[in-house]
């Protein structure tokens, strides 16, 4: 009797250890499944509203970083010292990154100014006119220069646009001449953590990454930014050391000093063009 007991309870505990596992993993499978949130109510321009407003708390932004550019057989690191005045105006300023000549740059929606301090030389212009290879020796188109500054990937969307979920985060998808743009954006921060450029064949032409986000003084920033083109196999990475928002700069951190005997070279259209006097000290 005291086996048959004993037989009786030892099968009972097994069973209730199954069920109890059984239990378990269909608790798991369920909570999983509820994590994916429901897309149907929510439009491309859902997304695209919520991760302006990040951007619309940036007013101007102060940082240090150090910056390491990768080019086929070469590369160049040092650090750099970012000032920011929304809306447009970008000022870099750079210590020892040996191999790119350019000391300072200057740039807001109509004119840039960059000096080239190894051969003392200080170029200004248009900012249509603006090449950013001859001074970091990278691809970086102007409009790219902000967001590989502060990490803030806003998203273009249009009629093609289209909105799905994978690897938890939101995707968005939007037809380019390029081919297609794709968006990842991180569903609880709303902020854009990747995006690629990729072409008919599917070949990535860019990728831009974000990473470690940060909040201060209600702005999420990245500390980590990434922009790589795979096909020309250059990398851009900057890595922020501190990071100052919304607190107000001096227009005296905006001007680029120059020595007295740089030579002044212009690039543009305009027959008889004007340097700007704020630019320099």
């Amino acid at each position: 009797m005291k086996k048959l007991f004993l037989w009786r309870f030892s099968k009972f505990s097994f069973r209730f250890i199954l069920f109890s596992f059984y239990c378990f993993f269909i608790n798991c499978a369920f909570t999983s499944k509820s994590k994916i949130p429901d897309i149907t109510n929510l439009t491309p321009e859902d997304i695209q509203r919520k991760v302006y407003l990040n951007f619309q708390n940036l007013n101007s932004f102060e940082g240090k970083a150090r910056v390491i550019i990768e080019l086929p057989g070469q590369g160049y690191n040092g650090f750099s010292n970012v000032y920011i005045n929304m809306p447009d105006s970008i000022f870099i300023k750079t210590e020892a990154i040996l191999g790119i000549d350019v000391g300072a740059l200057f740039v807001d929606h109509q004119y840039f100014g960059a000096y080239a301090p190894r051969d003392n030389i200080f170029y200004y212009g248009e900012i249509e006119s603006l090449d950013l290879r001859k001074f970091l020796q990278i691809e970086l188109q102007t409009e790219e220069l902000f967001e590989a500054l502060t990490g803030l990937n806003q998203i273009k969307i249009d009629q093609s646009s289209r909105l799905s979920y994978s690897d938890n985060k939101f995707l968005i998808i939007t037809r380019v001449e390029q081919g297609k743009i794709k968006y990842w954006i991180d569903p609880k921060k709303y902020v854009v953590t990747k995006s690629q450029i990729v072409n008919e064949k599917e070949q990535v032409i860019l990728t831009k990454k974000f990473g470690r986000f940060r909040k201060n003084k209600g702005v999420l920033l990245p500390q980590n930014i990434w922009l790589t083109r795979p096909q020309a196999k250059e990398q851009i990475t900057v890595f922020y050391t501190s990071q100052k928002i919304n607190r107000g700069i001096s227009p005296k951190n905006f001007k680029i000093k120059i020595a007295n005997n740089a030579k002044r070279i212009y690039w543009g259209n305009v027959e008889q063009p004007q340097l700007d006097r704020k630019l320099i000290k």
